[in-house]
């Protein structure tokens, strides 16, 4: 985490599924340590766990440190999920509190970034994964990424339309019926502010 937390670090951790026997399973875990020279978290917290049938069913993981933003902390992370043709690695984003940065305050459904084309193909196949993103003053934000571990690629957009992004991106419904609503309340919520821009 970019800034101390209670005057301490703050890291970001992926306990793995043989930790559950001790109360933690897999996600993006949080927790404080007071030194990094022999770093110990002693109270974990898991900020954003793993969920069946969605993007991150089997596996997620935080990418790069979050940008500090107004509204809260943009996170960059990955999910994985099993499909027919084997696992699809993609990137997702989420905002936390300022205040509390180990909470989630939003989190929109689905990927932000997915393998698509020549991406899906390489030493191991449909995979994106991203470990670095700039945020420059003038709010450009450049997210490089890689696919199939075999490219380098670069995803240009600002702080601006990534907070557009999540925070008014619905989150999962965790059921296809909802999922469904959602999707269409904000087709009809699009449709209402293009008639309102028109006049």
């Amino acid at each position: 985490h970019p800034e101390f937390v209670d005057g301490q670090y703050a890291l970001y951790t992926r306990p793995q599924d043989g930790f559950i026997s001790v109360g933690s399973g897999g996600g993006i875990g949080w927790g404080l340590t007071r030194s990094m020279e022999n770093a110990e978290v002693k109270e974990e917290v898991i900020v954003d766990s793993k969920v069946y049938h969605t993007i991150k069913e089997v596996k997620n993981g935080q990418g790069p440190a979050p940008i500090k933003t107004k509204k809260g902390w943009l996170h960059l992370a990955h999910g994985v999920r099993n499909t027919a043709a084997g696992l699809r690695y993609v990137l997702y984003l989420f905002l936390t509190s300022l205040e509390r940065p180990w909470e989630i305050t939003h989190a929109p459904a689905g990927h932000f970034i997915a393998p698509e084309d020549e991406e899906r193909v390489g030493d191991v196949s449909n995979v994106v994964f991203s470990n670095g993103w700039i945020a420059r003053e003038n709010g450009d934000v450049f997210i490089y990424y890689g696919s199939s571990d075999t490219r380098m690629h670069v995803a240009v957009s600002t702080v601006d339309r990534l907070l557009d992004y999540v925070q008014n991106t619905p989150p999962d419904g965790l059921r296809s019926a909802a999922s469904v609503q959602s999707r269409i309340e904000l087709i009809e919520k699009n449709i209402r502010f293009l008639k309102n821009a028109s006049l």
